[in-house]
């Protein structure tokens, strides 16, 4: 060693090694959107209120036709006149013994006031079976009271009743309550279910990994 220079260094002090390049450190996945949102809980609501509205609209829209469709029936000979509780404007359904002729006229009596009534075949469709007797005409009432009808152009007891066709209708309405109705718990099912199951996978994929 010369005079004055510097001993020797040892090897230096151990230290932590060297950082290299960047390590990843925990990663966060995007936290992702819950399908369907919240609001197509709506829909189901909205199906049931129009069901519900709907039906019950045409319910009180047709309860006077209802209530006349209720009334009585009555049975009789066609010449010497079937007495009938009648309703202005609403219809009535004329049957006859099946195997005989058709009417070819009828007329309404009603103390001192008479007239004919025009016989056609509205809603006959919706005529109902009746033993021994088949639909025949439909006539439209003249008056609200009592009234004895008489026919012509047929032999044997006639059956009068009430044009039943609103039973009709407030059953297709029904019906097609009940289908708005299914409808509506078939889409909040698979709201329920599609909703349940994005939000596990939200939440796996919001769990942290390395």
């Amino acid at each position: 060693m010369w005079p004055g220079s510097n001993p020797p260094m040892g090897p230096p002090p151990a230290g932590p090694p060297p950082m290299g390049p960047g390590q990843p450190g925990p990663q966060w996945a995007p936290q992702r959107r819950v399908t369907p949102g919240a609001g197509w809980y709506a829909l189901p609501i909205v199906l049931l209120l129009v069901a519900a509205i709907g039906f019950f609209t045409l319910f009180a829209f047709l309860w006077d036709d209802s209530q006349v469709a209720d009334g009585p029936s009555a049975a009789g000979d066609p010449v010497a006149g079937v007495s009938l509780s009648l309703t202005e404007g609403y219809g009535y359904f004329v049957y006859v013994r099946t195997g005989r002729s058709s009417p070819y006229a009828c007329r309404i009596e009603a103390g001192e006031r008479s007239g004919s009534v025009r016989l056609t075949r509205q809603n006959s469709w919706s005529a109902s079976d009746r033993r021994d007797y088949r639909y025949t005409a439909t006539f439209t009432a003249p008056l609200t009271g009592s009234g004895r009808l008489t026919c012509r152009g047929t032999e044997g007891p006639i059956l009068v009743t009430p044009d039943d066709t609103v039973h009709g209708y407030l059953g297709f309405a029904l019906l097609a309550a009940l289908g708005l109705g299914g409808l509506a718990a078939l889409a909040l099912v698979v709201i329920v279910v599609r909703r349940s199951g994005a939000k596990r996978r939200a939440a796996t994929a919001s769990v942290p990994y390395h």
